[in-house]
């Protein structure tokens, strides 16, 4: 009898987290915006990236899990955008995991982008991204999601890439660049 006893609390049990768990996904998805909800809408455009150091270590060789990791990175990142969609700046930060190896360079940043959409008030948003690049060339790959949006930008979205290429210093920037981007964003009412 105790053994029945178990059985079924296990088997009950195991309803609620598959109940509870597909309770949750279906949750998730309605936060999700759609390209239904709203409008969906190609842009692209330039950035002029400007890096300042906050922190730098460097590792002694044959450090890290793949004993090639030589210097982590931390830089304090602004950006002009220019487009006919998206106009404004970035602010934020971004953390680079540089290898001797070969010279690539993982990164990921979060940036406050203040600005304006498609010349409307004035708002914020959320961007982070992640990336490669190559400390020999200069180039960089990222792919760049943007969020939470207020003021003007409230109920926008944006995902897309961008490409360019860092390199000397200028006036005000440790290392300084140029790029573009593309994407799309969704303005969800």
């Amino acid at each position: 009898m105790k053994t029945n006893y178990w059985f079924n609390r296990n088997r009950l049990l195991s309803h609620l987290r598959i109940s509870f768990g597909a309770l949750a996904i279906a949750g998730a998805s309605l936060t999700l915006p759609s390209a239904e909800a709203g409008t969906r809408t190609y842009a692209t455009g330039d950035f002029f990236p400007c890096f300042n150091y906050i922190s730098a270590q460097f590792l002694p060789a044959g450090s890290g899990p793949t004993n090639f990791i030589t210097a982590l990175i931390t830089f304090k990142v602004t950006a002009d955008i220019t487009s006919t969609t998206f106009n404004g700046s970035l602010e934020g930060s971004e953390l680079d995991v540089v290898h001797s190896s070969d010279g690539s360079i993982d990164l990921e940043g979060t940036l406050v982008f203040k600005g304006s959409l498609n010349g409307g008030p004035d708002g914020e948003m959320i961007f982070s991204y992640t990336g490669k690049g190559n400390k020999y060339t200069g180039s960089e790959t990222l792919h760049l999601v943007g969020s939470r949006g207020t003021g003007g930008l409230a109920g926008v979205y944006f995902e897309g890439t961008a490409q360019g290429n860092v390199g000397g210093a200028k006036p005000g920037c440790a290392i300084a660049g140029n790029g573009t981007w593309t994407g799309y964003f969704i303005s969800v009412p």
